[in-house]
């Protein structure tokens, strides 16, 4: 009898010891948002018009960040990509300028958490800028390229404001280009003297906070519901570049609104699929 009842303590304990491990087991999550918005834009692109062009603009824009690993959660990786397609007049409204627009980036930022439900970010991030801009009626030139790469500094302000039934997520991100590269062509230089003829002379120009000066920041406050967490944001982006006797200026000023959550993914041998999961693959 007393054999008996070791055997079943020790078998309850080994089920009971094994149920819980997936329940206790932590997960690295990778929290994600999805936003879309609506821009006042102006460009000044001497080589396209001596004119600013005024308009507006849609934009999506997606971000994602995690903790560099489940032992390490001081270092985050941060990943965003945003696309702006936008119209815009210039002053007599005689002409019109059409811009499509996206920017990719990668950073990574050490998290500090001075007191309770506030961390501040300090980092840094590396990103591609691609813009095309037509205007209708530049007959030799119509269309100027943006075209650079970036390594800027960053920093994130994240503050939990506690309510009686959720708590909000403020959030203030301010991001600025340090050095980097651009394509800038030489005035009056078409198209066909660059690519058909092969002049790409004095196109090619490094970039730092002499001749390049821009700031991006963001507000945005996360509301959550029962099923949903939305986030509303602000942002403005305000850009300066010089190159070839030639100032360059881009400004935008949007209001957005989208979704934001947590995500994590199983895969390979390392990463399998825990028991309190259901997977539509089985």
């Amino acid at each position: 009898m007393k054999n008996a009842l070791i055997v079943l303590f020790v078998y309850f304990f080994c089920v009971e010891g094994f149920a819980q491990i997936p329940e206790t087991q932590k997960y690295l999550l990778t929290t994600k948002s999805n936003t879309f918005g609506f821009s006042t834009i102006s460009f000044l692109d001497p080589y396209l018009s001596p004119l600013t062009y005024s308009g507006n603009g849609i934009q999506f824009n997606h971000e994602s960040r995690r903790f560099l690993s489940l032992e390490n959660t001081n270092i985050s990786i941060q990943k965003k990509y945003y696309l702006l397609a936008g119209f815009a007049l210039n002053p007599p409204q005689t002409s019109s300028m059409l811009y499509l627009g996206t920017n990719y980036s990668w950073g990574m930022h050490y998290h500090f958490r001075p007191i309770k439900g506030l961390q501040l970010l300090a980092g840094g991030s590396w990103d591609i800028d691609f813009g095309y801009k037509y205007v209708v009626r530049n007959i030799n030139n119509p269309v100027n390229v943006d075209l650079a790469t970036n390594l800027n500094l960053s920093g994130i302000a994240m503050y939990d404001i506690p309510l009686r039934r959720r708590t909000l997520r403020l959030q203030l991100a301010v991001e600025t280009p340090v050095f980097g590269w651009m394509f800038v062509p030489l005035a009056g230089e078409s198209d066909y003297e660059m690519f058909d003829l092969g002049n790409l002379s004095n196109v090619s120009h490094l970039s730092s906070i002499i001749n390049k000066r821009g700031i991006n920041p963001k507000l945005t406050i996360d509301v959550p519901f029962s099923r949903t967490t939305w986030q509303f944001g602000l942002s403005y982006q305000k850009l300066k570049y010089k190159a070839n006797d030639m100032v360059f200026e881009r400004n935008e000023f949007s209001i957005s609104a989208g979704t934001t959550f947590d995500e994590i993914s199983f895969s390979g041998r390392k990463r399998h699929i825990p028991q309190n999961f259901i997977s539509t693959n089985e």
